[in-house]
């Protein structure tokens, strides 16, 4: 398990990609309006409706460090397909995030800008709710969520 603030940056996950398995990904640390992480954009529609875009630019190269310095274990061929797999995904996506995990993303209209140079390759990822905005949780508690899981109906993040 990719673990955020040691090997990457922010996880993402879909119960179609490698069974839900989370995939960590490295993202521009140089950024200076989101800086390893992801920015938020909410907008409130007249029906009372919340929708979310989530954003961060997801860094491709070999041999990148990790947080805690150490060299990365995929290759930037194989980080780019992981990655151009979420962005097949309308729904179901899971971030992680140093500040919880959002759910239920979609990689819905405009979801990426690729800027591909000799040694790396920056993307600009673009995700946004796919129905009801829930807002982050901690990713202990989304586990537990699942039909068999802990937590009882009234307080699980159901997938």
């Amino acid at each position: 398990m990719p673990a955020i603030g040691t090997d990457c940056h922010i996880t993402l996950a879909h119960v179609d990609i490698d069974g839900g398995a989370a995939y960590g990904f490295l993202v521009n640390v140089n950024h200076r309006i989101y800086p390893e992480g992801v920015r938020i954009n909410r907008e409130v529609i007249s029906s009372g409706m919340i929708q979310v875009w989530l954003y961060f630019d997801v860094l491709l190269a070999d041999d990148l460090l990790n947080p805690d310095g150490t060299i990365h274990a995929q290759t930037r061929a194989q980080m780019y397909s992981k990655l151009l797999q979420f962005l097949d995904m309308p729904s179901g996506i899971e971030v992680a995030t140093p500040v919880g995990t959002f759910s239920n993303l979609g990689a819905l209209g405009f979801t990426a800008d690729e800027r591909h140079m000799p040694l790396s390759s920056l993307v600009k990822v673009q995700l946004n709710n796919a129905g009801y905005y829930w807002p982050p949780v901690a990713p202990e508690l989304l586990a537990q969520s699942v039909w068999d899981g802990v937590l009882t109906w009234n307080t699980s993040y159901w997938r």
